[in-house]
């Protein structure tokens, strides 16, 4: 498994494919294999890259961090990659770590697409998110309990072949990370979409879907409206998590023509 050095941390990482760089960063808790569907329909026309931020999978970090840091990050691993620009796609608290990211490297960035995202994250999302992280930290429920609630308010049903691969891939089976998950939702209540919306210079894709019952659709509008020129992709019949074929070919479309206005010079 590789590691890159990166900030004070050792971050793990996982690549595949060839063609311009893309990273894939991945939400609450989310490690690699969330990703696991969704590599191989791009690894075609994509050098992929996926990551377990601070606090997931089997990344080793100590002490509390920020949305900030986990972006940090990422760029950190693109200078040890030795790339200069990627893509970048992020997932839910992902697209909150790509949104700073892209706002603040903006030069590093060829363009952004945020999935399942939000300007203000809805009460009941936090209330659910503070409720999983606290039981799960504590030990009264397992990755499988968390995988069947996942079924239900995200609505993962064909995302993930069971509900213990779920609760999986949301952490690693080591109860330990359960501490990052607090962590990284500290994270997210401190981090402010609204200030970093306004300042993105890149090309921009806001994907949602339709029944996200965690963060409806008009929260992933509200973020797109601050983005200049932010274009929008609507899901029918996909929630917080999407399947990646739901939405992959239109991204790959939004990809494209980034990259063709770009040859003509028109970026």
């Amino acid at each position: 498994m590789p590691f890159a050095e990166v900030n004070g941390i050792r971050m793990h990482y996982e690549r595949a494919g060839q063609g311009e760089p893309i990273i894939l960063v991945t939400g609450l808790a989310g490690s690699t294999a969330f990703w696991n569907k969704t590599v191989p329909l791009l690894t075609d026309s994509f050098d992929v890259i996926t990551v377990d931020n601070r606090g997931a999978g089997i990344t080793e970090y100590s002490g509390g961090f920020s949305i900030e840091d986990m972006a940090d990050d990422i760029v950190a691993l693109m200078d040890c990659l030795g790339l200069r620009k990627t893509h970048l796609l992020g997932w839910s608290m992902g697209s909150h770590i790509s949104l700073n990211l892209a706002a603040r490297y903006s030069e590093r960035i060829i363009s952004l697409t945020l999935v399942s995202s939000y300007l203000r994250r809805p009460a009941r999302s936090a209330y659910i998110l503070n409720a999983l992280a606290e039981s799960y930290r504590n030990g009264e429920i397992s990755a499988e309990m968390v995988g069947r609630m996942m079924n239900v308010l995200l609505r993962t049903s064909g995302y993930f072949d069971s509900a213990e691969k779920a609760g999986r891939c949301i952490n690693c089976p080591d109860p330990g990370p359960a501490n990052g998950m607090y962590d990284q939702m500290s994270a997210v209540e401190d981090y402010n979409p609204s200030l970093d919306a306004g300042r993105i210079t890149v090309p921009t894709l806001s994907v949602h879907g339709l029944e996200d019952i965690m963060t409806e659709p008009v929260c992933g509008d509200d973020l797109a409206d601050k983005i200049p020129g932010c274009r929008r992709i609507r899901v029918p019949e996909e929630g917080h998590i999407l399947r990646p074929e739901s939405y992959i070919p239109a991204f790959r479309e939004f990809v494209f023509a980034v990259k063709s206005n770009t040859d003509n010079g028109m970026d």
